[in-house]
């Protein structure tokens, strides 16, 4: 009975408020005002200046007849001036503003991140989606992302191309922040649905855009879909141009993502296209209740900046900016029973509710403004608005979510089931005649010679520590690293490197053999091949009854893998290692383990040389991760692929292959770690990694 009454009480009280306006001149009211930047586009196209005074008018009804006025004065500024890091970084630095909202792309949000880093300056940002800056920032607390990032759009548009019945489908996308979050994710995410990636093709300019354009008229995509990516609406203008010159049924279905939506290009644009972009959550009713009072749909971004204006009205309106972040943190993690809309009379409801001490579940027009518990990283759903582009005008198919809440279609209902991405091997295939072991030999490479890829070089001196309790003495292991990081002055523990916050200190006995500047990839196939000299003193004497492992972690990308920060080794180069090696019965088997983005095209390129198998920690398509970061030195320590590798083969060295692998499957987050070469190596059920450590 007493919670009903409290119930009854709190859903009387605003209008009890409301009934007393007539009265409103006989109280005193206390008035705080806050100065808002607020970074957008202004050519695109989006009137944000009507909604941003639509959302200001909703909060000041909002809080009519209370006893304190939170007044919000926006300063709108143009994200594309010349001067915007100078504004940010003077914005950032000064008292007299609270909070910034935006910008609009994650290219410059990332500049606004850093210019609020010092001070933590509350920046909320509507639109910036590039999940790699979703990850920098995670956890900082002063950054709150009201759209989750690119990866989910990335799914989602792939689930759009799963469930119309076509298996292959390809990227174009842009070489920059934007871009990133969908080669990165792209090829993982088509490979879990069950799709076939075609190809991935990332440009640079316009001339590389036109040239990408031109490759997917190939007769081998016309099957399938085509994803683009843009970062600039003027990158998908041109796509549509050079579309427009080209036959159109020798060319995949083209899906776009969320820059392709922009009011600016309504009427600009002459060809069909469909793509999906962040929206209002449908069931809020804001988008009939944009349309009835501007005559349009709402464009991407807008409802976004709605939210972040009414969650800064809600921080502000409630606990002042002593300590603004900490407030959006309490707001956004209230669980409270009490969870209303975004109307002026629901969020006096929740201004009361929170006055008083109580915590409500808010929700906003996009949706519920809950975020990861961990990191606060951004909201855990977010509303999609899927499209088509026809004779000029945008026409709204469906609203897609990750949950499916309200009106709109979840991924799980669009798409029941996920593959389960294995290889599978022949456990009936034969071994081949090999001949005595009688020796093991190892290189082991860390490509990266930069401060902020040591986990690289680490990873390096962990396969180093793991070998070396395996039963491998210095010379039989070649050892090749930058050597830059242990006395970095940037190492809050000099002479110290580790794959694990609290792990041991992998430098120490670290016997280092080569620099990795001081050497070439010709230099390379001279150890393999053991040709010493008076400047490559330590070779590989392996012959033919010997087996070599070759460890390679750093940088990678298609068919190529970085060499230091100015050099590249391709993949014919490693191919021609390995023959080489072959032909002078340099081997008995030779396994190479490489942990770099799109190291499975290595392995593809090496396919067929006998004796040779490639363990990788992606598919020639896909990036690799990251997954171990030390807190204090804010660097990532180590790569999941590798974490994986060395932990089963250091706890269990006989493991067999298949084993190892369905480990390396399971355990790698973010890509597909592949196996190349299977068939002229041998059986993967007999077949252990004994045979490579003692």
């Amino acid at each position: 009975m007493r919670n009903k009454v409290r119930q009854i009480f709190w859903f009387i009280l605003p209008w009890i408020v409301i009934g007393c306006n007539d009265d409103a001149d006989k109280l005193k009211t206390e008035k705080v005002s806050y100065k808002v930047a607020v970074v957008m586009p202004l050519s695109s196209g989006n009137d944000w200046s009507r909604t941003i005074d639509w959302a200001l008018e909703n909060f000041r009804q909002a809080q009519v007849g209370l006893p304190k006025i939170t007044d919000i004065e926006i300063e709108l500024k143009n994200e594309e001036d010349e001067d915007l890091s100078a504004y940010l970084s003077r914005v950032a630095s000064d008292k007299s503003y609270t909070a910034i909202i935006g910008p609009y792309s994650s290219q410059n949000a990332r500049l606004a991140a850093t210019a609020c880093a010092a001070k933590r300056k509350t920046l909320i940002l509507p639109l910036a989606t590039s999940t790699e800056f979703q990850r920098i920032f995670a956890g900082k607390g002063y950054v709150w992302n009201l759209t989750q990032s690119d990866l989910t759009q990335c799914e989602i548009l792939l689930m759009q191309v799963a469930v119309s019945d076509m298996f292959d489908v390809s990227l174009l996308t842009s070489d920059d922040d934007y871009g990133k979050s969908f080669s990165d994710w792209f090829a993982y995410q088509a490979i879990e649905l069950g799709l076939q990636v075609k190809d991935v093709v990332i440009y640079r300019n316009n001339e590389e855009l036109q040239k990408g354009v031109a490759h997917f008229t190939d007769k081998r995509f016309i099957a399938g879909a085509l994803l683009f990516a843009p970062s600039k609406q003027s990158d998908f203008q041109l796509f549509d141009e050079v579309y427009d010159q080209i036959d159109k049924e020798s060319f995949p279905v083209v899906y776009c993502s969320d820059v392709a939506h922009s009011k600016a290009l309504a009427g600009k644009i002459k060809n069909t296209y469909e793509g999906v972009s962040p929206s209002a959550d449908p069931a809020s009713g804001f988008i009939n209740a944009y349309r009835s009072r501007f005559g349009e749909s709402p464009a991407a971004g807008e409802a976004h900046l709605f939210d972040a204006i009414s969650l800064l009205g809600y921080a502000l309106a409630s606990f002042g900016d002593a300590d603004l972040n900490g407030s959006i943190k309490s707001i956004v993690d209230g669980r409270d029973s009490w969870n209303r809309g975004w109307m002026a009379y629901d969020m006096q409801a929740a201004l009361l509710r929170l006055q008083a001490g109580g915590f409500p579940n808010l929700s906003g027009v996009t949706g519920d403004w809950t975020f990861d518990q961990k990191y606060h990283a951004s909201v855990l759903n977010t509303s999609y608005c899927h499209w088509v582009l026809k004779d000029g005008e945008y026409h709204t198919l469906e609203y897609l979510s990750t949950d499916g809440s309200g009106r709109t279609i979840s991924m799980l209902q669009t798409w029941q089931t996920q593959t389960d991405y294995f290889q599978e091997f022949n456990r009936q295939q034969e071994d081949f005649n090999y001949g005595e072991h009688k020796g093991n030999w190892a290189v082991v490479i860390g490509t990266s010679d930069t401060w902020s890829n040591y986990r690289h070089q680490a990873d390096a001196m962990a396969m180093y520590q793991i070998l070396k309790r395996h039963g491998y003495d210095d010379d039989h292991i070649v050892m090749i690293i930058a050597d830059n990081i242990a006395y970095d002055s940037r190492n809050l523990y000099p002479g110290v490197v580790k794959v694990k916050p609290d792990g041991e200190n992998l430098y120490e006995g670290m016997k280092v053999d080569y620099k990795i500047n001081d050497l070439t990839v010709a230099d390379l196939k001279e150890i393999l091949l053991e040709r010493s000299s008076s400047r490559l003193p330590h070779v590989v004497s392996s012959g033919k009854n010997d087996n070599v492992i070759v460890f390679w972690c750093g940088h990678g990308s298609r068919n190529q893998l970085a060499w230091g920060s100015d050099r590249s080794v391709y993949g014919y180069q490693v191919r021609d290692i390995l023959q080489a090696m072959n032909e002078e019965r340099r081997y008995r088997k030779i396994l190479f383990v490489m942990d770099a983005c799109y190291s499975g095209s290595i392995g593809e390129a090496c396919t067929g040389i006998p004796g040779a198998l490639f363990m990788t920690a992606a598919n020639a398509y896909e990036s690799s991760k990251a997954d171990m970061k030390d807190p204090e030195m804010g660097i990532w320590l180590s790569n999941g692929f590798t974490r994986a590798f060395q932990e089963a083969i250091d706890e269990t060295p006989d493991i067999s292959l298949s084993d190892l692998y369905y480990k390396l499957a399971r355990q790698t987050i973010g890509s597909h770690a592949t196996v190349y070469n299977v068939e002229h190596y041998g059986n993967m059920y007999s077949n252990t990694m004994k045979e490579y450590l003692k």
